[in-house]
C-alpha cells in the first residue's frame, strides 16, 4: 500500500547503514559493549538482523512460544551471516507485507504479553526498534573510539 512505501523506504536506508557498519567493524570490534551485563556489538547486530521478520510475526500474532522458537533457530554469530539474515528477514517483511489489503494494515492485532495495535502501528514500531537498538550500536562504537562515521538518516 502507498501508506506503508514510506516506512518501506526508511527500513531499507537503516539497514543499509547497518551493513555498512558490520563492514567497518573489526572482529575485536563485536565484543565491545556499553558496560557490564549490557549486549555485546555482535548481540545488538544479531537482534537487529532478526527484527524485521521476528516482529512481523509479533504483529501477526504470534504465540510466546512461537517467539522463543524463532529466535532459538535464529541466532546469527559471524559478521556474514549476521548479513545475510539481515537482509533476507528485511525481504520476509517486505515480501509479507505487500499483499496486505487497506482493510489488513488497518486490523488491530494483539502480541502475546498484550498489547494491539492495527498492522500500520506494528510497522511503526518495527521501525522505532531498528532506530533504537541501531542507535544503540552507534553510540557503543563511538564510545569505544571506533565512530564509523556513517550517515544514519538521508
Amino acid at each position: 500500500m502507498e501508506f506503508v512505501k514510506p516506512i518501506m523506504h526508511q527500513l531499507e536506508i537503516t539497514n543499509q547503514s547497518i551493513v555498512q557498519i558490520l563492514e567497518f567493524l573489526n572482529e575485536s570490534d563485536l565484543e565491545l559493549s556499553l558496560g557490564e551485563k549490557k549486549r555485546t556489538v555482535r548481540e545488538l547486530l544479531a537482534h537487529l538482523a532478526v527484527i524485521c521478520q521476528a516482529d512481523f510475526l509479533i504483529m501477526n500474532e504470534a504465540t510466546r512460544q512461537e517467539m522463543e522458537e524463532f529466535y532459538e533457530r535464529h541466532q546469527p554469530q559471524t559478521k556474514k551471516e549476521i548479513k545475510e539474515t539481515l537482509l533476507a528477514h528485511f525481504a520476509f517483511l517486505k515480501d509479507n507485507t505487500a499483499r496486505f489489503s487497506t482493510e489488513e494494515w488497518s486490523a488491530v492485532t494483539t502480541s502475546w504479553w498484550g498489547v494491539s495495535y492495527s498492522r500500520y502501528e506494528w510497522m511503526l514500531e518495527i521501525l522505532g526498534h531498528i532506530y533504537h537498538h541501531r542507535g544503540q550500536l552507534q553510540t557503543v562504537l563511538v564510545i569505544n573510539g571506533r565512530d564509523p562515521k556513517i550517515p544514519l538518516f538521508e
